[in-house]
């Protein structure tokens, strides 16, 4: 099958993408899901029912803003059931070239205790993330679950969703990753810190100097 150039390129980055979330443990069995605006008019988004840990190009689906099928993937795969979520950070957001939804377990594992995100821990999340909101529950695969992220994708580039995973958006594929990457670090480390004592926050002033050298 030929594809032009740039849709060639994105359906390479979001399978190896895909491979890197499988393999780091940020999905499991066929979880997760992932897109890129391919134009005003076309997504490119992962097949449903298919591990990410083992997708292929022709496997991708394109779908238009509606979420109706262009092109199905290879054996007529369907687009992820998550896909009025994706669709939904594009209408709100139109800087936004990716969407990635992935379930890291030290970022879900805050949301199951009822734990707000560590914004304010490391500098480099305050300075390429910024906060991160945490959506109230919804059904995962549903609109509802899309409606739940309308109000803070707006304004912010990644969204918690509740005992499910996060939600982050960026100009290209690879902003999106490394800012679900950062979050999931600071998890991490939030929950470790916690572990040894307390978790303390960066003090004002220093917060303050980060917001200066943005």
């Amino acid at each position: 099958m030929r594809w032009g150039v740039r849709e060639q390129r994105l359906r390479e980055a979001l399978v190896e993408i895909g491979a890197r979330l499988y393999a780091r443990g940020l999905v499991s069995a066929n979880d997760g899901n992932l897109s890129a605006r391919l134009d005003a008019e076309r997504v490119l988004i992962t097949p449903r029912g298919r591990s990410k840990g083992h997708l292929r190009p022709e496997d991708l689906v394109v779908i238009d803003p509606e979420g109706r099928v262009v092109r199905p993937g290879r054996g007529g795969a369907m687009p992820s059931s998550e896909w009025p979520m994706h669709l939904e950070a594009y209408r709100q957001r139109p800087d936004v070239g990716a969407v990635l939804h992935a379930h890291p377990p030290f970022t879900v594992a805050l949301t199951v205790a009822g734990v707000t995100f560590p914004s304010e821990i490391l500098p480099e999340v305050v300075m390429t993330v910024g906060k991160v909101p945490t959506a109230r529950l919804a059904v995962p695969s549903s609109e509802d679950d899309a409606l739940a992220i309308r109000e803070w994708i707006r304004e912010h580039d990644a969204v918690l969703l509740p005992h499910h995973g996060v939600v982050t958006v960026g100009r290209t594929l690879e902003e999106a990753w490394a800012r679900l990457e950062r979050i999931e670090y600071a998890a991490k480390v939030y929950l470790l810190s916690r572990a040894l004592g307390e978790a303390r926050p960066l003090p004002p002033e220093f917060l303050k100097a980060l917001a200066s050298a943005g």
